[in-house]
């Protein structure tokens, strides 16, 4: 029989997993949950400051950032930036962008 179907929804199951962790622990620990919130918002702020440059412009599109992905979607939030960690540590955004590419050419 063929297995890798198995190993399929093993992988799924794997990220579903490593999504859901994040919220869990931000709820179960509030000093967990607050100091995700503190890096999120100052990777909001660098990331901003590092497209837009050091201006009034960065400090409102930053604040309306932190506003809805930090306050109001905070576990959202950090279940995709754990998840997006995770993958861009083991380059599996890489291998996608190339087959993205790949398949472009033809």
């Amino acid at each position: 029989m063929n297995q890798n179907g198995n190993l399929v929804v093993i992988i799924i199951l794997a990220f579903v997993v490593l999504a859901l962790i994040p919220p869990i622990i931000m709820i179960l620990f509030p000093i967990a949950d607050i100091v995700m919130r503190i890096i999120l918002a100052l990777i909001i702020f660098m990331t901003v400051r590092g497209y837009i440059g050091d201006s009034p412009l960065s400090l409102v599109i930053s604040g309306i950032l932190i506003y809805f992905l930090v306050i109001k979607w905070a576990l959202f939030t950090a279940s995709a930036y754990i998840f997006l960690y995770f993958l861009l540590s083991f380059s599996f955004l890489s291998v996608i962008v190339w087959g993205i590419g790949m398949n472009l050419r033809r």
